[in-house]
């Protein structure tokens, strides 16, 4: 690590700060920007998209500069890059303090190169960067649904994968554009991919909150009695983000938080979701209001909710039980014997016959 003055003689011949004269170019439109993931670039050899931050420190090179050693992620992977002080970048402040989970645009060489305490056959891809900046909210927009969410910080992959597809998957703009507002918010993703759903019951580990709600996902989506595509989409977005507000009910422990003792998790949705659903507002109006009916309604636990007007509220609250219940069951059997028929997870009991 870099002592104070080297810090500070880095971090002013190359603007390495979070102020600054240049201008931001977050609402800047850049109309010529390609887009490749990661796992792409990497077959490719050049990297050019979208990412996020997932991980930067400033080292010392061989000759006694100073670089900074950044982790680039984004739905399909990650991948290591360096930006070497002779190619800083002039538009945007680059990344040192405040920048995990950043957005931003870049692009540079896939290189391989032998750390001397490695193995000479274990070369790993690294960038060396070109450019890079902050992304601008019309890249954000324009990008494939959830592009930037980090697969680095989800245990289970397949889920993973299977959150990115059932977004991709939406026909309809404005939930797609929901969706991804509310995943993309930086205090909701990374809890989103690694909280458990529940302390003690069912899915009750990391990552557990999003394998539910996929499962529920999936659940409602294996239904063929809608009216209307759009019927079917509001009722999967409604199941997707129906435990949303649990984000905040739990610490980086597993353990129940202070916010999620004195607060319903279902009134945390509604305020987690608040930013996108006023911009749903005015995209269509009967599908946010739906969405308030459906995570406000009578739901397993709830004693002051509504009861639902709308049949997919009914399906968004039989999915999550059935969800809920297999996983409850399988946390009974969890630790029985090969031969055990009965288990039970607290006050629950569950039996297997087959």
């Amino acid at each position: 690590m870099l002592n104070s003055v080297a810090k500070a003689s880095y971090v002013n011949n190359h603007n390495i700060t979070n102020g600054g004269d240049n201008p931001s170019p977050v609402n800047q439109k850049n109309e010529n920007v390609h887009v490749k993931t990661i796992a792409q670039s990497i077959n490719d050899g050049y990297l050019t998209g979208l990412y996020r931050i997932t991980g930067v420190i400033v080292k010392i090179a061989k000759n006694g500069e100073p670089y900074v050693s950044i982790r680039l992620s984004d739905s399909t992977g990650d991948v290591h890059a360096v930006i070497w002080p002779e190619r800083k970048p002039l538009d945007w402040n680059p990344p040192y303090r405040n920048s995990m989970n950043t957005c931003v645009y870049a692009s540079g060489s896939v290189n391989y190169f032998t750390s001397c305490n490695k193995n000479p056959a274990e070369k790993k891809p690294t960038i060396v960067i070109d450019e890079i900046r902050l992304a601008t909210e019309n890249e954000l927009h324009e990008a494939p649904a959830l592009t930037t969410l980090p697969r680095l910080y989800c245990p289970n992959k397949d889920v993973f994968d299977k959150l990115i597809s059932t977004a991709r998957e939406l026909e309809s703009p404005p939930l797609k554009r929901f969706v991804c507002r509310v995943l993309n918010q930086d205090q909701v993703f990374q809890r989103f991919l690694q909280a458990p759903a529940s302390t003690k019951y069912h899915h009750s580990y990391p990552g557990g909150l999003l394998e539910h709600s996929v499962e529920v996902a999936c659940i409602i989506n294996n239904i063929e009695l809608y009216r209307s595509p759009n019927e079917k989409e509001l009722a999967i977005v409604g199941g997707l983000l129906h435990d949303i507000g649990k984000v905040r009910s739990y610490n980086n422990y597993g353990s129940m938080s202070l916010n999620g003792k004195l607060t319903d998790h279902n009134a945390q949705t509604l305020e987690i979701c608040a930013e996108a659903l006023k911009e749903l507002d005015s995209d269509n109006y009967n599908l946010a209001e739906t969405l308030r009916h459906i995570w406000t309604c009578s739901s397993p636990g709830s004693r002051y909710g509504r009861p639902t007007k709308f049949a997919i509220g009914h399906v968004v609250a039989t999915a999550d039980r059935i969800s809920a219940e297999f996983g409850n069951e399988n946390a009974a059997f969890a630790s029985a014997s090969t031969h055990q028929n009965l288990a039970r997870l607290g006050q629950l009991e569950y039996c297997r016959l087959a």
